[in-house]
């Protein structure tokens, strides 16, 4: 006999005589259900249980786990299977006493039956839950471990139940009223705008973690789902329905979760998400393989909705294309002429790849493919231009994104005919920017956050895409890297722009940037480290000013609504590259440039926060080449000198201090920036309020002298606080620490840039500049000129000496003060700055007075003197 019959047999014969049969193997066990001994097996000393489920001999250890009654054998006697079935043979052989049968006239009706059972049970966390991860999650346990679920119809009535064994079994209470009725996850939303339908109940409840915003109904199995989803369209006539299948993916066998999803979806017009993989599994898989965040990404990336054509065989011989176990293949059916047998003859096309929509831009319009690249399991959406179907550029794409296709130009052939032809109803959004787009935010990286209106799709590159990844949770980066932060104004300033990188595009605000200087070893990169963790992993996502004005617009482009981290202004080697960059950064608009087929390119529009950081100021920076800088730059990228750490939170000092916020960033990063972005995009109104806000309270604590251009910064900080006010649960900054920080910050700016108008300030210094350089040199005293000052080359006008107070007045040539002395400024306007600082006679109209005489002659002079403090 084979060992395998022989295991069978014996299980089989022992049933309903296993506690006979382990005593006589001195295997003591319990003889009522409800009472905990020492476990035989592994010598706990207490929580053994032994309920003898079905007569099976079923048992259950909190210590060393649950089982049956061969297996308690394998493990007292420290046996195989095959020996522990000999053994229970052995007693078998002798007399054994007939098992009671109990005998019932009549079934007992299910809400007795029900209320019984619930009376046996208490709230508790189940092993079952828990083995998998799913921890926290009280249910009614029975005294053997296993769930009690009650399931509700539509009114709300309990009209069945499933009992859930420790070990995973499933069993329906009998005379249960199973069609239609389910379990809905508890602490869902009350008018939820997405129901989400699993078939088991660690699927509902994995599917409620990953999307909290939506509620959780648990169908009970596969053939379940279309009745529910009936009802719950009934009842949530406005909702989105998505039916989580489960992918009983197999290669000899139907699909059974996915065609059963796909048709309760097609019943209420809902959406299927399906996991990704190539191997049977569902959602709660997916979780414990990925983690929450990155399996809710892949089940928002899997969404799909299946049309009733989709449903409809065709014909059994006609040549079709087919995903089947290493990609997908055409098939060519045929009958076989001799024994009458389908004969399917395969080629192979792809790795796995289909159409699950057309997606549209505001130029061009798409095929939206969701492939399995070679040796992956994660899927990969492609938008694919349809002027690339069929040609080289198209094939190019996919292998460039890993996904390989045939060499066989005439399965090549086959295979754009049938990618042309797969065109689903689905419409997806394409776009090249990121950050707020169609009701979502998109990340470089692409991914979703949110639920857009419709499937959107970032079709644009970053260089540092890569960099958008997770480790921690929102909690692990609040207790370490902000809570290191938490007093060092600097790193404050720095987490707050990072922080209001996606509320600028919510509240329509002008993207701007910080730029943090000092010395060497101050802490600026680790700074700039700290705020990148908040959306990824700082060294990856670090861009530099080491590049081309267009390349950093592009990356604008790529980071719209997104915080840009510059590492050391130094870097970039070509400073006026560098001066370009700093205006058009900011301007959010790119060049115009023509198109090779006519016309013009799509302009490009981005809203950006900037985080740079360098030794030296902009301003300092550009000059230092000769390069010269606009008030505009400098309200754009606002440059204030970095305030060293001094809180070191229990670290030995500065050293130690800016180890731990390193270390903290590359363990922590990711999941806070996500979950930030999670809550704004439900706060859109509130943060608008609060921006309006923390901005009347900015501008009114200003000094009403001050120039427009402090008023526009003052704004910009306004901004910054309204970012950590409203992300005070992910820092855990008081509103007060958080004003302080960004209150010295701001001081430090106006500092460096003063409280009036830089342009004027600018005009006022450059005429001043001249006067101190030429006043002696190309000024030529009147009225009596010394004969030792002749000639004078390139002479500018007229010096005149007040005798009594020895102050100067400069006469200056009109062409003079127009080609040098105002150059690169509207003379009119660089004239009435200077007015207002008391530096030029300006009369009513134009420039010019007539105040000396020259050689009999009256000219016309623009009058210039030194400010009072310069004489």
């Amino acid at each position: 006999m084979k060992t395998i019959d022989l295991i069978h047999q014996t299980v089989e014969k022992a049933r309903h005589h296993w506690p006979e049969v382990l005593n006589s193997l001195s295997v003591t066990v319990p003889k009522s259900p409800k009472q905990h001994v020492p476990c035989p097996a592994c010598g706990g000393s207490n929580r053994f249980r032994f309920d003898d489920l079905e007569g099976k001999g079923s048992y259950l250890c909190n210590q060393c786990g649950a089982g049956d009654g061969l297996d308690l054998v394998m493990k007292v006697k420290s046996c195989n299977a095959k020996e522990a079935a000999e053994l229970v043979a052995e007693v078998l052989s002798l007399p054994m006493e007939a098992p009671a049968i109990k005998l019932t006239t009549q079934t007992t009706p299910f809400p007795v039956a029900f209320t019984r059972m619930l009376s046996l049970s208490s709230q508790g966390e189940s092993e079952y839950l828990k083995r998998k991860g799913l921890n926290g999650f009280l249910f009614p346990i029975l005294t053997v471990g296993q769930i009690l679920l009650a399931l509700t119809d539509r009114a709300g009535e309990i009209t069945a139940a499933q009992v859930i064994h420790p070990t995973g079994e499933k069993k329906l209470l009998k005379c249960s009223a199973k069609k239609g009725a389910f379990y809905l996850v508890p602490d869902a939303p009350e008018t939820p705008m997405t129901v989400i339908l699993a078939e088991g109940l660690a699927t509902a409840l994995s599917i409620s973690l990953m999307r909290p915003d939506a509620l959780c109904v648990m169908a009970v199995d596969a053939g379940n789902l279309l009745p529910v989803a009936v009802v719950i369209r009934s009842k949530y006539s406005q909702a989105k329905i998505i039916i989580a299948a489960d992918n009983d993916i197999s290669p000899d066998k139907t699909n059974t979760g996915k065609l059963a999803a796909e048709k309760a979806a097609v019943a209420v017009s809902g959406w299927v998400a399906i996991p990704p993989t190539l191997e049977k599994a569902d959602w709660d898989d997916c979780r414990q393989r990925h983690g929450v965040m990155q399996c809710a990404s892949l089940f928002n990336a899997s969404l799909y909705q299946p049309q009733d054509s989709a449903m409809i065989k065709t014909s059994p011989l006609k040549p079709h294309a087919a995903l089947r176990p290493g990609g997908l293949y055409w098939i060519e059916p045929r009958t076989d002429s001799y024994s009458g047998e389908l004969i399917e003859r395969e080629s192979w096309l792809s790795d796995p790849l289909e159409v699950i929509g057309i997606g549209a831009s505001e130029t061009e319009r798409y095929l939206i493919l969701k492939a399995i690249p070679a040796g992956g399991t994660a899927p990969h959406i492609e938008a694919m231009p349809m002027s690339e179907i069929g040609e080289r550029e198209g094939w190019v794409r996919l292998r460039r994104s890993g996904v390989r296709v045939t060499a066989k130009s005439g399965l090549r052939a086959i295979l754009a005919d049938h990618l042309s032809q797969s065109e689903t109803g689905q419409r997806w959004s394409i776009t090249d920017s990121t950050g707020w787009q169609y009701g979502a935010y998109l990340m470089p990286d692409g991914s979703v956050i949110g639920e857009p209106a419709s499937p959107v799709l970032f079709n644009g590159k970053s260089s540092a895409a890569k960099g958008y990844g997770i480790k921690g949770s929102p909690e692990s980066w609040r207790d370490s890297v902000a809570a290191l932060a938490r007093g060092n104004p600097s790193m404050m300033l720095a987490i707050a722009c990072a922080l209001a990188a996606p509320l600028i595009g919510l509240v329509s605000a002008d993207g701007f940037g910080v730029h943090l200087f000092g010395g060497s070893s101050t802490g600026k990169t680790t700074t700039c480290n700290a705020a990148t963790s908040l959306y990824g992993e700082p060294e990856t996502l670090k861009l530099t000013w080491y590049s081309t004005a267009l390349g950093l617009i592009n990356e604008a482009a790529a980071h719209n609504d997104g915080f840009m981290p510059l590492d050391e202004i130094g870097q970039g080697s070509n400073r006026r590259a560098v001066a370009e960059s700093a205006y058009a950064l900011f301007n959010g608009v790119g060049k115009i440039q023509g198109a090779k087929d006519g016309g013009n390119r799509d302009l490009k529009r981005w809203r950006a926060m900037a985080f740079s950081t360098g030794e030296t100021d902009l301003e300092s920076y550009l000059r230092a080449d000769g390069g010269k800088i606009n008030a505009g730059q400098l309200v754009r990228l606002l440059n204030v000198p970095i305030s060293k750490a001094t809180q070191f939170h229990n670290h030995a000092d500065g050293q130690a201090h800016a180890t731990a916020i390193r270390s903290a960033s590359i363990t922590n990063y990711g999941a806070a920036g996500r979950a930030w972005i999670s809550h704004l995009a439900s706060q859109k109104e509130a943060a608008t309020d609060a921006t309006k806000h923390y901005e009347r309270l900015w501008l009114a604590g200003l000094d009403p002298a001050v120039g427009e251009q402090v008023r526009r910064v003052a704004v910009r900080f306004s901004l910054l606080e309204t970012a950590l006010v409203l992300a005070e649960r992910f820092t855990s900054w008081t509103a007060h620490e958080s004003h302080d920080a960004l209150q010295q910050s701001f001081n430090a700016w106006v500092c460096e840039f003063g409280m009036g108008n830089r342009e004027s300030k600018a005009c006022i210094e450059q005429a001043q500049g001249f006067l101190q350089r030429f006043g002696y040199s190309r000024y030529l005293p009147h009225p009596e000129a010394d004969p030792r000052d002749m000639p004078v080359k390139d002479l500018a006008g007229y010096r005149v000496t007040r005798a009594q107070d020895e102050k100067q007045t400069f006469y200056t040539f009109p062409a003079v003060f127009r080609e040098e002395i105002s150059k690169g400024y509207n003379p009119i306007a660089f004239a009435q700055a200077l007015a207002e600082a008391g530096m030029l006679d300006k009369p009513l109209k134009g420039l010019t007075r007539k105040a000396i005489r020259v050689g009999g002659e009256q000219p016309a002079f623009v009058v210039m003197k030194l400010p009072e403090d310069h004489e």
